[in-house]
Protein backbone atom coordinates (compact mmCIF):
# COMPACT_ATOMS: atom_id res chain seq x y z
CA UNK A 1 0.00 0.00 0.00
CA UNK A 2 0.96 3.14 -1.15
CA UNK A 3 0.78 6.18 1.74
CA UNK A 4 1.28 5.96 5.47
CA UNK A 5 -1.34 4.34 7.15
CA UNK A 6 -3.77 5.88 9.02
CA UNK A 7 -5.69 2.99 10.75
CA UNK A 8 -3.68 -0.60 11.69
CA UNK A 9 -5.82 -3.43 13.11
CA UNK A 10 -2.97 -5.55 15.35
CA UNK A 11 -4.02 -8.79 16.25
CA UNK A 12 -7.29 -8.10 17.04
CA UNK A 13 -9.56 -10.30 18.46
CA UNK A 14 -13.58 -10.08 20.36
CA UNK A 15 -15.65 -12.74 21.13
CA UNK A 16 -19.68 -12.86 22.30
CA UNK A 17 -19.96 -15.72 24.55
CA UNK A 18 -18.58 -19.19 22.74
CA UNK A 19 -18.91 -17.15 19.34
CA UNK A 20 -15.47 -15.65 17.82
CA UNK A 21 -16.34 -12.87 16.02
CA UNK A 22 -12.41 -11.45 14.92
CA UNK A 23 -9.79 -13.82 15.55
CA UNK A 24 -6.44 -12.38 14.75
CA UNK A 25 -7.34 -9.36 12.59
CA UNK A 26 -4.95 -7.42 11.24
CA UNK A 27 -4.70 -4.92 8.16
CA UNK A 28 -3.66 -1.13 7.32
CA UNK A 29 -5.51 1.16 5.62
CA UNK A 30 -3.60 4.17 4.05
CA UNK A 31 -4.51 7.58 4.62
CA UNK A 32 -6.62 9.69 2.14
CA UNK A 33 -7.61 6.02 0.14
CA UNK A 34 -10.93 4.63 -0.01
CA UNK A 35 -10.58 1.12 1.23
CA UNK A 36 -13.40 -1.82 0.74
CA UNK A 37 -14.36 -4.09 3.98
CA UNK A 38 -15.79 -6.68 1.93
CA UNK A 39 -16.85 -10.16 3.17
CA UNK A 40 -19.82 -12.97 4.18
CA UNK A 41 -22.31 -12.43 6.44
CA UNK A 42 -21.46 -13.44 9.74
CA UNK A 43 -17.29 -12.57 8.49
CA UNK A 44 -16.58 -10.28 11.32
CA UNK A 45 -16.24 -7.15 9.10
CA UNK A 46 -19.04 -5.13 10.86
CA UNK A 47 -17.93 -6.23 14.34
CA UNK A 48 -14.20 -4.98 13.18
CA UNK A 49 -15.83 -1.37 12.07
CA UNK A 50 -17.63 -1.18 15.55
CA UNK A 51 -14.51 -2.14 17.58
CA UNK A 52 -12.63 1.23 15.32
CA UNK A 53 -15.92 3.35 15.48
CA UNK A 54 -15.90 2.58 19.61
CA UNK A 55 -19.32 0.54 19.94
CA UNK A 56 -16.92 -2.91 20.82
CA UNK A 57 -14.71 -3.02 22.74
CA UNK A 58 -11.71 -5.71 21.35
CA UNK A 59 -10.65 -8.62 23.72
CA UNK A 60 -6.98 -8.52 22.66
CA UNK A 61 -4.79 -6.61 20.44
CA UNK A 62 -4.57 -3.07 19.34
CA UNK A 63 -6.02 -0.12 17.05
CA UNK A 64 -3.97 2.47 16.10
CA UNK A 65 -4.31 5.79 14.89
CA UNK A 66 -1.80 7.60 13.24
CA UNK A 67 0.45 5.35 14.81
CA UNK A 68 -1.29 5.92 18.08
CA UNK A 69 -2.74 3.13 20.01
CA UNK A 70 -6.66 3.64 20.68
CA UNK A 71 -8.87 1.86 23.08
CA UNK A 72 -11.91 4.09 23.04
CA UNK A 73 -14.52 3.07 25.08
CA UNK A 74 -17.28 4.70 23.09
CA UNK A 75 -18.70 6.06 20.09
CA UNK A 76 -18.05 9.75 21.38
CA UNK A 77 -14.42 8.69 22.29
CA UNK A 78 -13.89 7.70 18.45
CA UNK A 79 -15.36 11.37 17.40
CA UNK A 80 -12.99 13.17 19.43
CA UNK A 81 -10.48 10.94 17.20
CA UNK A 82 -12.66 13.02 14.13
CA UNK A 83 -13.38 9.62 13.02
CA UNK A 84 -17.34 9.01 12.04
CA UNK A 85 -19.79 6.32 10.74
CA UNK A 86 -22.70 6.21 8.38
CA UNK A 87 -25.10 2.97 9.40
CA UNK A 88 -27.20 1.33 7.13
CA UNK A 89 -30.17 2.74 8.73
CA UNK A 90 -30.41 6.26 8.38
CA UNK A 91 -30.43 7.32 11.97
CA UNK A 92 -32.57 10.78 11.27
CA UNK A 93 -35.88 12.36 12.96
CA UNK A 94 -38.32 12.19 10.30
CA UNK A 95 -40.67 15.21 11.78
CA UNK A 96 -37.52 17.56 11.80
CA UNK A 97 -35.50 19.87 9.01
CA UNK A 98 -32.37 18.70 7.80
CA UNK A 99 -30.36 21.13 10.12
CA UNK A 100 -32.13 20.27 13.29
CA UNK A 101 -30.75 16.91 12.72
CA UNK A 102 -27.34 18.29 12.07
CA UNK A 103 -27.54 20.62 15.60
CA UNK A 104 -29.02 17.10 17.97
CA UNK A 105 -26.07 15.26 16.25
CA UNK A 106 -23.91 18.88 17.50
CA UNK A 107 -25.32 19.37 20.87
CA UNK A 108 -22.19 19.91 23.54
CA UNK A 109 -20.23 20.79 21.15
CA UNK A 110 -18.64 24.10 20.50
CA UNK A 111 -20.70 24.53 17.34
CA UNK A 112 -24.05 24.07 19.31
CA UNK A 113 -23.03 27.82 21.12
CA UNK A 114 -22.99 29.64 18.03
CA UNK A 115 -26.40 31.60 16.68
CA UNK A 116 -29.17 29.44 14.30
CA UNK A 117 -27.97 31.51 11.52
CA UNK A 118 -24.40 31.02 11.67
CA UNK A 119 -24.62 27.25 12.20
CA UNK A 120 -26.32 27.06 9.29
CA UNK A 121 -24.06 29.26 7.39
CA UNK A 122 -21.31 27.07 8.37
CA UNK A 123 -23.51 24.00 7.32
CA UNK A 124 -24.32 25.81 3.91
CA UNK A 125 -20.57 26.24 3.21
CA UNK A 126 -19.11 22.66 3.96
CA UNK A 127 -22.09 21.36 2.07
CA UNK A 128 -20.74 24.05 -0.88
CA UNK A 129 -17.34 23.06 -0.52
CA UNK A 130 -17.99 19.12 -1.46
CA UNK A 131 -20.85 19.56 -3.72
CA UNK A 132 -23.54 18.37 -1.55
CA UNK A 133 -27.08 19.50 -2.28
CA UNK A 134 -29.07 19.93 0.71
CA UNK A 135 -32.39 21.95 1.52
CA UNK A 136 -31.78 22.71 5.18
CA UNK A 137 -35.24 23.88 5.62
CA UNK A 138 -36.98 21.11 4.98
CA UNK A 139 -38.00 18.40 6.76
CA UNK A 140 -36.42 14.57 6.70
CA UNK A 141 -39.65 13.36 5.36
CA UNK A 142 -39.28 15.63 3.06
CA UNK A 143 -35.56 14.75 1.31
CA UNK A 144 -34.66 11.71 -1.11
CA UNK A 145 -32.82 8.56 0.01
CA UNK A 146 -30.14 10.13 -1.68
CA UNK A 147 -30.54 13.50 -0.13
CA UNK A 148 -30.78 12.06 4.23
CA UNK A 149 -27.55 10.24 3.09
CA UNK A 150 -25.87 13.32 2.08
CA UNK A 151 -27.43 14.76 5.30
CA UNK A 152 -25.63 12.00 7.13
CA UNK A 153 -22.59 12.10 5.69
CA UNK A 154 -22.50 16.18 6.60
CA UNK A 155 -23.42 15.64 9.86
CA UNK A 156 -19.95 13.72 10.50
CA UNK A 157 -18.23 16.36 8.26
CA UNK A 158 -19.78 19.52 10.71
CA UNK A 159 -17.23 17.93 13.38
CA UNK A 160 -14.57 17.95 10.66
CA UNK A 161 -14.24 14.68 10.92
CA UNK A 162 -10.94 12.59 8.73
CA UNK A 163 -12.27 9.46 9.01
CA UNK A 164 -15.01 8.50 7.37
CA UNK A 165 -17.26 4.67 8.01
CA UNK A 166 -20.08 3.92 5.51
CA UNK A 167 -21.95 0.55 6.03
CA UNK A 168 -23.91 -0.97 2.78
CA UNK A 169 -23.73 2.88 1.60
CA UNK A 170 -25.99 2.23 -1.84
CA UNK A 171 -28.64 -0.19 -0.10
CA UNK A 172 -31.45 2.19 -0.68
CA UNK A 173 -30.35 4.31 -3.76
CA UNK A 174 -30.78 4.28 -7.65
CA UNK A 175 -28.71 4.49 -9.84
CA UNK A 176 -28.08 7.54 -10.65
CA UNK A 177 -28.07 8.47 -6.63
CA UNK A 178 -25.14 6.14 -6.27
CA UNK A 179 -23.47 7.99 -8.99
CA UNK A 180 -23.81 10.87 -7.26
CA UNK A 181 -22.86 9.53 -4.16
CA UNK A 182 -19.65 8.57 -5.51
CA UNK A 183 -18.45 11.75 -6.69
CA UNK A 184 -19.09 12.73 -3.08
CA UNK A 185 -16.72 10.28 -2.33
CA UNK A 186 -14.02 10.87 -4.71
CA UNK A 187 -14.32 14.92 -3.54
CA UNK A 188 -13.75 13.58 -0.15
CA UNK A 189 -10.56 11.82 -0.98
CA UNK A 190 -9.05 14.94 -2.70
CA UNK A 191 -9.51 16.54 0.47
CA UNK A 192 -7.78 13.96 2.42
CA UNK A 193 -10.42 12.18 3.71
CA UNK A 194 -9.79 8.72 4.72
CA UNK A 195 -13.38 6.49 3.92
CA UNK A 196 -14.37 2.77 4.48
CA UNK A 197 -17.15 1.04 3.08
CA UNK A 198 -18.70 -1.83 4.01
CA UNK A 199 -20.33 -3.12 1.28
CA UNK A 200 -21.32 -6.60 -0.15
CA UNK A 201 -21.45 -5.25 -3.54
CA UNK A 202 -17.98 -6.21 -6.27
CA UNK A 203 -18.76 -4.00 -9.03
CA UNK A 204 -18.67 -1.25 -6.45
CA UNK A 205 -15.83 -2.08 -4.91
CA UNK A 206 -13.34 -2.38 -8.13
CA UNK A 207 -14.85 0.75 -9.50
CA UNK A 208 -14.64 3.04 -6.42
CA UNK A 209 -12.01 1.73 -3.64
CA UNK A 210 -8.13 1.97 -3.98
CA UNK A 211 -7.62 -1.14 -1.84
CA UNK A 212 -9.68 -3.77 -0.09
CA UNK A 213 -9.72 -6.48 3.14
CA UNK A 214 -11.40 -9.41 2.72
CA UNK A 215 -13.00 -11.59 5.85
CA UNK A 216 -13.94 -14.60 5.89
CA UNK A 217 -14.90 -16.45 8.93
CA UNK A 218 -13.85 -13.79 11.27
CA UNK A 219 -10.63 -13.15 10.00
CA UNK A 220 -8.84 -11.37 7.37
CA UNK A 221 -7.76 -13.78 4.22
CA UNK A 222 -5.97 -10.74 2.76
CA UNK A 223 -5.95 -6.98 1.78
CA UNK A 224 -5.20 -6.24 -1.97
CA UNK A 225 -4.66 -3.20 -4.52
CA UNK A 226 -8.60 -3.10 -6.18
CA UNK A 227 -7.05 -2.72 -9.55
CA UNK A 228 -4.70 -5.66 -9.42
CA UNK A 229 -7.57 -7.66 -8.49
CA UNK A 230 -10.69 -8.16 -10.25
CA UNK A 231 -14.73 -9.47 -9.29
CA UNK A 232 -13.98 -13.52 -9.63
CA UNK A 233 -11.32 -13.60 -7.60
CA UNK A 234 -12.71 -11.32 -4.80
CA UNK A 235 -15.68 -13.18 -5.23
CA UNK A 236 -13.59 -16.31 -4.38
CA UNK A 237 -12.00 -15.46 -1.66
CA UNK A 238 -15.22 -14.18 -0.14
CA UNK A 239 -16.86 -17.49 -0.13
CA UNK A 240 -13.63 -19.98 -0.50
CA UNK A 241 -14.45 -21.08 -3.60
CA UNK A 242 -15.21 -20.65 -7.34
CA UNK A 243 -18.11 -19.48 -8.67
CA UNK A 244 -19.66 -20.77 -11.23
CA UNK A 245 -21.34 -18.39 -14.20
CA UNK A 246 -25.04 -19.69 -15.08
CA UNK A 247 -25.63 -20.70 -18.43
CA UNK A 248 -27.92 -18.08 -20.41
CA UNK A 249 -31.49 -19.89 -19.97
CA UNK A 250 -32.51 -22.15 -22.60
CA UNK A 251 -36.82 -21.78 -22.00
CA UNK A 252 -38.87 -19.41 -23.03
CA UNK A 253 -41.85 -17.82 -20.82
CA UNK A 254 -45.11 -20.30 -21.34
CA UNK A 255 -47.77 -17.63 -22.55
CA UNK A 256 -50.29 -20.31 -22.64
CA UNK A 257 -50.17 -20.18 -18.86
CA UNK A 258 -50.89 -17.40 -16.64
CA UNK A 259 -49.84 -18.10 -12.85
CA UNK A 260 -50.45 -14.35 -12.20
CA UNK A 261 -52.88 -11.77 -13.14
CA UNK A 262 -53.59 -8.57 -11.19
CA UNK A 263 -56.31 -6.08 -12.57
CA UNK A 264 -57.54 -2.60 -11.66
CA UNK A 265 -55.29 -2.62 -8.31
CA UNK A 266 -55.74 0.18 -5.87
CA UNK A 267 -55.01 -0.10 -2.61
CA UNK A 268 -53.78 2.41 0.53
CA UNK A 269 -52.31 1.35 3.80
CA UNK A 270 -51.32 4.24 5.82
CA UNK A 271 -49.42 6.52 3.80
CA UNK A 272 -48.33 3.98 1.15
CA UNK A 273 -50.86 2.89 -1.71
CA UNK A 274 -50.91 1.83 -5.38
CA UNK A 275 -53.23 2.56 -8.21
CA UNK A 276 -54.60 1.52 -11.40
CA UNK A 277 -52.14 -1.35 -11.30
CA UNK A 278 -52.34 -4.14 -14.33
CA UNK A 279 -49.96 -7.10 -14.78
CA UNK A 280 -49.47 -10.13 -15.18
CA UNK A 281 -46.50 -13.11 -14.91
CA UNK A 282 -46.45 -16.23 -17.04
CA UNK A 283 -45.09 -19.22 -15.98
CA UNK A 284 -41.53 -20.16 -16.95
CA UNK A 285 -40.83 -16.78 -16.34
CA UNK A 286 -39.48 -13.84 -13.91
CA UNK A 287 -40.98 -10.62 -14.01
CA UNK A 288 -39.15 -7.86 -12.28
CA UNK A 289 -40.44 -4.66 -10.22
CA UNK A 290 -37.84 -1.85 -10.00
CA UNK A 291 -38.14 1.26 -8.14
CA UNK A 292 -36.46 2.95 -5.12
CA UNK A 293 -38.01 2.01 -1.73
CA UNK A 294 -40.57 3.59 -0.42
CA UNK A 295 -42.83 4.11 -3.84
CA UNK A 296 -45.77 0.95 -2.80
CA UNK A 297 -43.60 -1.77 -3.51
CA UNK A 298 -44.79 -2.78 0.44
CA UNK A 299 -48.42 -2.26 -0.06
CA UNK A 300 -48.43 -4.12 -3.53
CA UNK A 301 -46.77 -7.26 -1.95
CA UNK A 302 -49.40 -7.04 1.21
CA UNK A 303 -52.39 -6.61 -1.28
CA UNK A 304 -50.78 -10.09 -3.33
CA UNK A 305 -50.43 -11.84 -0.36
CA UNK A 306 -53.02 -10.93 2.50
CA UNK A 307 -55.42 -8.57 1.15
CA UNK A 308 -57.42 -10.16 3.50
CA UNK A 309 -55.68 -7.85 5.80
CA UNK A 310 -56.66 -4.83 4.16
CA UNK A 311 -59.21 -2.13 4.96
CA UNK A 312 -62.17 -3.14 2.00
CA UNK A 313 -62.54 0.89 1.49
CA UNK A 314 -58.82 1.07 1.01
CA UNK A 315 -58.55 -2.17 -1.70
CA UNK A 316 -60.83 -2.60 -5.14
CA UNK A 317 -59.10 -4.78 -7.67
CA UNK A 318 -59.04 -8.67 -8.57
CA UNK A 319 -56.03 -10.58 -7.65
CA UNK A 320 -56.03 -13.89 -9.56
CA UNK A 321 -53.26 -16.77 -8.48
CA UNK A 322 -53.36 -20.32 -10.59
CA UNK A 323 -52.18 -22.97 -8.66
CA UNK A 324 -49.95 -23.08 -5.06
CA UNK A 325 -48.13 -19.25 -4.64
CA UNK A 326 -45.40 -19.33 -1.88
CA UNK A 327 -43.59 -16.01 -0.43
CA UNK A 328 -40.29 -14.58 0.08
CA UNK A 329 -40.75 -11.82 2.73
CA UNK A 330 -39.47 -8.58 2.41
CA UNK A 331 -38.30 -8.62 6.20
CA UNK A 332 -37.62 -12.40 7.14
CA UNK A 333 -37.21 -11.35 10.73
CA UNK A 334 -40.32 -9.81 11.41
CA UNK A 335 -42.89 -11.54 9.01
CA UNK A 336 -41.24 -15.21 7.78
CA UNK A 337 -40.15 -16.29 10.69
CA UNK A 338 -39.74 -16.92 14.62
CA UNK A 339 -36.99 -16.24 15.91
CA UNK A 340 -36.10 -17.91 19.09
CA UNK A 341 -37.57 -21.17 17.85
CA UNK A 342 -35.57 -23.70 16.05
CA UNK A 343 -34.77 -24.28 12.73
CA UNK A 344 -36.84 -27.31 12.55
CA UNK A 345 -40.24 -25.16 13.80
CA UNK A 346 -39.32 -22.36 11.44
CA UNK A 347 -39.04 -24.76 8.44
CA UNK A 348 -42.16 -26.19 9.11
CA UNK A 349 -44.18 -22.81 9.13
CA UNK A 350 -46.32 -21.85 6.76
CA UNK A 351 -46.91 -25.87 5.68
CA UNK A 352 -48.69 -27.09 8.29
CA UNK A 353 -52.09 -27.71 6.20
CA UNK A 354 -49.67 -30.36 4.04
CA UNK A 355 -50.82 -34.08 4.52
CA UNK A 356 -47.01 -35.39 5.07
CA UNK A 357 -46.69 -33.55 7.94
CA UNK A 358 -49.91 -33.93 9.74
CA UNK A 359 -51.84 -36.95 10.82
CA UNK A 360 -55.30 -35.89 11.85
CA UNK A 361 -54.94 -33.42 14.61
CA UNK A 362 -51.55 -34.26 15.49
CA UNK A 363 -48.22 -33.25 13.75
CA UNK A 364 -45.50 -35.79 12.21
CA UNK A 365 -42.60 -34.22 13.93
CA UNK A 366 -40.32 -37.17 12.24
CA UNK A 367 -41.24 -36.57 8.95
CA UNK A 368 -40.89 -32.82 9.41
CA UNK A 369 -37.43 -33.12 11.37
CA UNK A 370 -36.00 -35.64 8.24
CA UNK A 371 -37.73 -33.07 5.52
CA UNK A 372 -35.45 -30.12 7.60
CA UNK A 373 -32.38 -32.22 7.25
CA UNK A 374 -32.54 -32.45 3.68
CA UNK A 375 -33.22 -28.70 3.34
CA UNK A 376 -30.00 -28.13 5.44
CA UNK A 377 -28.19 -30.39 3.21
CA UNK A 378 -29.15 -29.40 -0.50
CA UNK A 379 -29.21 -25.74 0.79
CA UNK A 380 -25.98 -25.69 2.46
CA UNK A 381 -27.29 -24.09 5.82
CA UNK A 382 -25.00 -23.85 8.22
CA UNK A 383 -24.78 -24.78 11.06
CA UNK A 384 -26.29 -28.07 10.43
CA UNK A 385 -28.49 -27.89 13.62
CA UNK A 386 -32.29 -28.12 12.97
CA UNK A 387 -32.74 -27.70 16.94
CA UNK A 388 -30.43 -24.56 16.96
CA UNK A 389 -32.39 -21.14 17.59
CA UNK A 390 -32.97 -19.48 14.02
CA UNK A 391 -32.08 -16.09 15.17
CA UNK A 392 -28.60 -17.59 15.86
CA UNK A 393 -28.15 -18.46 11.94
CA UNK A 394 -26.24 -15.26 10.08
CA UNK A 395 -28.50 -13.34 8.05
CA UNK A 396 -27.86 -15.77 4.57
CA UNK A 397 -28.54 -18.66 6.46
CA UNK A 398 -31.75 -17.54 7.52
CA UNK A 399 -32.71 -16.38 3.99
CA UNK A 400 -31.49 -20.00 2.94
CA UNK A 401 -34.00 -21.45 5.12
CA UNK A 402 -37.00 -19.36 3.89
CA UNK A 403 -36.43 -20.09 0.59
CA UNK A 404 -35.79 -23.55 0.97
CA UNK A 405 -39.38 -23.67 3.07
CA UNK A 406 -41.27 -22.10 -0.24
CA UNK A 407 -39.46 -23.86 -2.89
CA UNK A 408 -40.06 -27.48 -1.55
CA UNK A 409 -43.37 -27.12 -2.09
CA UNK A 410 -43.22 -26.96 -5.93
CA UNK A 411 -44.78 -23.87 -5.91
CA UNK A 412 -46.26 -22.40 -9.76
CA UNK A 413 -45.99 -18.90 -8.35
CA UNK A 414 -43.82 -17.40 -6.51
CA UNK A 415 -43.39 -13.66 -5.00
CA UNK A 416 -40.14 -12.87 -4.21
CA UNK A 417 -39.89 -9.72 -2.13
CA UNK A 418 -36.05 -8.46 -1.75
CA UNK A 419 -34.81 -12.00 -1.67
CA UNK A 420 -31.00 -11.14 -0.86
CA UNK A 421 -31.40 -8.61 1.16
CA UNK A 422 -29.01 -8.36 3.44
CA UNK A 423 -27.28 -11.64 2.34
CA UNK A 424 -23.52 -12.29 1.22
CA UNK A 425 -22.48 -13.13 -1.99
CA UNK A 426 -22.21 -16.51 -2.02
CA UNK A 427 -25.88 -16.83 -0.73
CA UNK A 428 -27.30 -14.06 -3.67
CA UNK A 429 -25.61 -16.59 -5.95
CA UNK A 430 -27.09 -19.49 -4.54
CA UNK A 431 -30.81 -17.99 -3.71
CA UNK A 432 -30.58 -16.94 -7.65
CA UNK A 433 -29.75 -19.98 -9.11
CA UNK A 434 -32.80 -21.85 -7.17
CA UNK A 435 -35.72 -18.78 -8.83
CA UNK A 436 -33.50 -20.15 -12.10
CA UNK A 437 -34.36 -23.75 -11.60
CA UNK A 438 -38.11 -22.68 -10.12
CA UNK A 439 -39.10 -21.13 -13.25
CA UNK A 440 -37.48 -23.07 -15.79
CA UNK A 441 -39.58 -25.95 -13.77
CA UNK A 442 -42.50 -23.87 -14.92
CA UNK A 443 -43.14 -21.58 -12.06
CA UNK A 444 -43.46 -17.90 -12.43
CA UNK A 445 -42.01 -15.71 -10.40
CA UNK A 446 -42.92 -12.02 -9.40
CA UNK A 447 -39.49 -10.73 -8.16
CA UNK A 448 -39.53 -7.18 -6.15
CA UNK A 449 -36.00 -5.89 -5.58
CA UNK A 450 -33.85 -2.86 -4.65
CA UNK A 451 -31.56 -3.71 -6.75
CA UNK A 452 -31.53 -3.36 -10.04
CA UNK A 453 -28.47 -5.66 -10.72
CA UNK A 454 -30.46 -8.42 -9.83
CA UNK A 455 -33.11 -7.44 -11.50
CA UNK A 456 -31.52 -7.07 -14.80
CA UNK A 457 -29.71 -10.23 -13.96
CA UNK A 458 -33.13 -12.57 -13.49
CA UNK A 459 -35.59 -10.86 -15.17
CA UNK A 460 -37.14 -11.23 -18.24
CA UNK A 461 -39.47 -8.42 -17.88
CA UNK A 462 -38.97 -5.66 -15.49
CA UNK A 463 -42.07 -2.86 -14.43
CA UNK A 464 -41.12 0.68 -12.97
CA UNK A 465 -43.32 1.30 -9.99
CA UNK A 466 -42.70 4.89 -8.96
CA UNK A 467 -45.22 6.49 -6.64
CA UNK A 468 -47.72 3.96 -6.59
CA UNK A 469 -48.48 3.29 -10.61
CA UNK A 470 -46.07 1.85 -13.23
CA UNK A 471 -44.66 4.28 -15.72
CA UNK A 472 -42.51 2.06 -17.34
CA UNK A 473 -41.54 -2.07 -18.61
CA UNK A 474 -38.75 -3.07 -20.06
CA UNK A 475 -38.61 -6.34 -22.30
CA UNK A 476 -34.84 -7.78 -21.71
CA UNK A 477 -33.66 -7.37 -24.78
CA UNK A 478 -34.04 -3.39 -24.30
CA UNK A 479 -32.56 -3.64 -20.55
CA UNK A 480 -30.33 -0.23 -19.62
CA UNK A 481 -29.37 0.50 -16.27
CA UNK A 482 -29.61 4.35 -17.30
CA UNK A 483 -32.81 4.07 -18.52
CA UNK A 484 -34.47 1.76 -15.85
CA UNK A 485 -32.71 3.93 -13.20
CA UNK A 486 -33.74 7.50 -14.95
CA UNK A 487 -37.35 5.84 -14.91
CA UNK A 488 -37.05 4.97 -11.35
CA UNK A 489 -36.33 8.36 -10.62
CA UNK A 490 -39.82 9.00 -12.35
CA UNK A 491 -38.60 9.56 -15.72
CA UNK A 492 -41.72 7.97 -17.88
CA UNK A 493 -40.43 5.88 -20.44
CA UNK A 494 -43.35 5.12 -23.06
CA UNK A 495 -43.18 1.53 -24.58
CA UNK A 496 -45.09 -0.49 -26.47
CA UNK A 497 -47.66 -2.64 -25.17
CA UNK A 498 -47.10 -1.94 -21.98
CA UNK A 499 -50.85 -2.42 -20.56
CA UNK A 500 -50.36 -0.41 -17.67
CA UNK A 501 -50.43 2.59 -19.86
Amino acid sequence: MNGNPIIEFQGVSISFGDISANSEVSFSVSAGTIHGIIGENGAGKSTAMNILFGLYLADQGKVLIKGKPVRFQSSIDAMNEKIGMVHQHFMLAETLTALDNILLYQKGSAFSILRRDEQKKHLEAIAKRFGFEIDFDAKISELSVGAQQRLEILKILSQDSEILILDEPTAVLTPQEVQDLFCNLQKLKSEGKTILIITHKLKEVMSLTDSVTVFRAGKVITTKVTSESNLAELAELMVGHRLVTPQERSTAADSSQTVLRVSNLNAQMNSSKIHDINFHVHGKEIVGIAGVEGNGQDILVRSLIDKQGLNKKNFSGEVSVSGTMVSFPEDRLRFGCLPSRPVWENFFLGQQGLAKFNWGPFIRKTEILKSTKRAIENYDIRPTNEFLPFEKLSGGNQQKLVVARALSQNPHFILAAQPTRGVDIGAIHFIHNELRAARDHGAGVLLISSELDELMTLSDRILVLYKGRFIAEFHRENFSEITIGAAMGGVEVITKNAEFL
